[in-house]
Formats: C-alpha cells, structure tokens, sequence
C-alpha cells in the first residue's frame, strides 16, 4: 500500500512534532493556539474528497478540541458530544466495509466491557448526563472501530485503534488517576488517529 501525504498533512505533521513539544515544555498559550489549527490542517485535505462524512467528522473533532481545552467542567459534555458526532459521522463514512455482523465484533464488545468496568469506580461519581455520555461514546467509538475492521483498510484500522487508545487514556486520566504522560499519550494517538483517518480518505 502506498501513501499519499498532501503536503497540507505534511504542515500538520510538524505542527503535531510542536504541540508535542509545547506538551513538554509547558508552553500553554501555544498548546492553545496549536490544538484545534493542527485538526483544521488535518481536515482540509478532505474537503475535496468525495467522502464529506470524514471532513465534517473532523470539524466536530476540532469544536470537540476546544471545548476541551476550556478549563471548565461545563465544557466536559459538549466535548464529549462533539466526538460523539465524530464517530457517528466516520462510522456512517465507511462506505467500504459491509454492513454485517461478525465474530470480530467480540474483542470491541469485550473492550466495552472492560473499559466501563474499569471505570466504574470513578464514573458512578458523575453526573447521570456524564455516566450516560460515557456509555454512550464507548459503544459509538467501538462500533466506528469494528466498522473499520471490516474494510481491510490497515490504515483506517490502525487509526481506529488509536483513537480507541487515546480515549481510554483520556478516560483512565479523567475518572480515574492521572499521570504526568497522560496528556502527551493522550494526543500523539489523537493526532495519529486522525492522521490515518485522514489520509485514507484524501
């Protein structure tokens, strides 16, 4: 399989190489200016693709980026709504795999599983609307993964995964304890993740 990079991905790339520098150092005001300009750079190459779902899946992404970097618990639920329009979207955009079911739906029923039993200590602690969107989001995320396994696209299916993974460390973080690579883990998946979604869909 070869890769096409835009050279518009190509922009975004470095500018994922800085926001993780910035992570490092501590450089707040240019994590702030970089986090939702490296997801635009990101989406603009599938704004001429003929799969709009994923360009819009990334202007949720990038509202879904703000909200979160709004230091105000408020801010939690319309973030998580965003991404869940996201996936919704990605999900629905996966025109190439099938729509059946089967038996590789089992290791994404099992990481639901997993994940909100590993949660529950710190989720039951939030407010219904939380615990709900929580659920929520697992189940859409898990089922935008599987949709993709079904492709044969190892591209997208990688990008899935990582989402996955950057999920779950945002979620581990949040409910439960937080580390000091947490965020920096957190967004070299996210960016990754969109990346690879990106890219098959340029």
């Amino acid at each position: 399989m070869t890769l096409k990079i835009s050279p518009v991905h190509s922009v975004a790339i470095l500018g994922i190489a800085v926001y993780l520098l910035a992570i490092v150092q501590q450089w707040t005001t240019l994590k702030y200016l970089l986090k939702p300009t490296v997801t635009l750079l990101i989406a603009y190459p599938t704004k001429s693709g003929s799969n709009s779902g994923i360009f819009w899946g990334l202007l949720f992404s990038t509202l879904g980026d703000i909200c979160l970097m709004i230091p105000h618990e408020d801010m939690f639920v319309p973030g998580l709504l965003s991404f869940l329009v996201a996936h919704i979207l990605y999900t629905v955009s996966f025109r190439d795999a099938p729509p059946s079911l089967s038996w590789t739906a089992i290791p994404f029923g099992a990481y639901v599983a997993v994940m909100m039993t590993a949660l529950y200590p710190g989720i039951v602690k939030e407010e219904a609307v939380v615990q709900a969107g929580v659920v929520v989001y697992m189940l859409v995320i898990s089922v935008m993964a599987y949709r993709a396994s079904l492709s044969g696209n190892v591209l997208l299916v990688i990008g899935t995964l990582l989402f996955c993974l950057s999920d779950s460390i945002l979620a581990w973080d949040k409910f439960l304890h937080s580390y000091a690579w947490c965020e920096f883990g957190i967004m070299v998946t996210y960016y990754a993740a969109q990346l690879c979604i990106a890219i098959v869909h340029t």
